[in-house]
């Protein structure tokens, strides 16, 4: 019998993490899952308990190293190990660069490449401690185009690329295997953020070769493969989600 994975799961209240997280607890695994809205994690937590999942729901703000901190010792008194990590949690705004604030540009480097930078720090000890695991990131096709949100965006994401990978170049031989999932135009509270209107929308997915946006499912499957024993071979490599759009228009 398949022993069930300790799954942890940072900005899994919401968009692709929350998704993640609901396909993991099918699985029977046991899920921690971290956001920083408090109120939102702790109603799903009792939603998805009531459904005989098990699930633990830890507050968690990704630019604060003891939250961080905690939130792996947490995991680890749990349950003694750290098999899959997934780091979901993300800040986006589409600003021009003028308009973009010194506080706009901290906020979301904070937010999305040294909240990723203490997710990785707290936790690979650990997992290696117990023979290594697998780490997916979700990062994002701005970082290949500069498009998509503002230069902020693209460069946070960016800086994630080189993060994965020098992470795999460090702990490859201790059992860490690293990918990064670079979704472009899933449907999520994002899209709606960047993309308010029926018009803007409109306009995107014709800009799309296969012409439909991608789903939470499609990342999903994508995410759990690669943090699978079925992609175990495929190593700090970045995956693409876009329809075709980067590299055919």
């Amino acid at each position: 019998m398949t022993r069930a994975s300790v799954v942890l799961i940072i900005g899994g209240a919401a968009g692709i993490g929350k998704a993640v997280a609901e396909s993991r607890l099918k699985k029977n695994d046991k899920v921690i899952f971290t956001d920083i809205n408090a109120e939102v994690g702790n109603q799903l937590m009792k939603e998805w308990r009531s459904q005989d999942y098990e699930a633990t729901f830890l507050r968690q703000n990704v630019t604060s190293w003891q939250d961080t901190e905690a939130v792996v010792a947490k995991t680890v008194a749990l349950y003694g190990r750290i098999d899959v990590l997934i780091i979901s949690a993300g800040v986006t705004s589409q600003k021009r660069l003028e308009d973009i604030s010194e506080k706009e540009w901290r906020f979301t480097l904070d937010v999305n490449l040294t909240g990723l930078f203490y997710n990785l720090k707290a936790a690979i000890p650990e997992m290696v401690k117990h023979y290594g695991g697998d780490i997916v990131i979700v990062g994002s096709g701005s970082a290949i185009t500069g498009s998509g949100g503002g230069i902020h965006y693209a460069v946070s994401k960016g800086g994630a690329f080189g993060l994965m990978r020098a992470i795999a170049n460090e702990y490859s031989d201790q059992g860490i295997h690293i990918n990064l999932v670079a979704p472009r135009v899933i449907e999520t509270e994002m899209l709606d953020v960047l993309y308010p209107t029926m018009e803007a929308k409109g306009a995107l997915r014709q800009k799309i070769p296969v012409r439909t946006f991608g789903t939470l499912a499609d990342t999903t499957s994508a995410i759990n493969f690669l943090a699978s024993e079925d992609s175990r071979y495929i190593q700090a490599q970045i995956l693409l989600l876009d329809g075709g759009r980067t590299y055919l228009t």
